[in-house]
């Protein structure tokens, strides 16, 4: 072998070894499960505060509470009619902080949400009052 190559191809070697880490999909990227629920949005203060009167927290609860300083900054979930919670994912709180702002909408509020649930907690992409 000629010097150039015996002096590049360690240099070779390490740029394409950095490529394949570079470009790799991480591990939580290929195992984040996407999902599509069907449940009623709620913030976690009044989830944990109020768990043995939930089926009428989750009808009445009214969007003036969800956006008490608090509860905002507890965070939302959305619980299912099977009863599981997703814990949305501190971008996903944000988002819908702004959303729940933006909707004349008062109370239960029950949602169709789409998004990824990775290290458990809901990643959101898309939330919507159900019709």
């Amino acid at each position: 072998m000629s010097m150039i190559v015996k002096t590049r191809l360690p240099v070779m070697l390490l740029a394409a070894l950095s490529l394949l880490v570079w470009c790799k999909p991480s591990y939580a990227d290929t195992h984040a499960k996407r999902v599509h629920l069907h449940g009623t949005l709620i913030d976690l203060t009044c989830w944990n505060d109020r768990t043995g009167d939930s089926a009428t927290l989750l009808r009445e609860h009214t969007k003036r509470c969800m956006q008490m300083p608090d509860c905002v900054r507890s965070g939302y979930a959305v619980v299912t009619p099977d009863g599981k919670v997703y814990k949305m994912d501190p971008a996903s709180n944000e988002s819908t902080t702004k959303w729940i702002a933006a909707t004349q909408h008062d109370a239960n509020w029950r949602v169709d949400v789409k998004g990824r649930v990775q290290d458990g907690l809901l990643d959101v992409s898309k939330i919507q009052l159900q019709k």
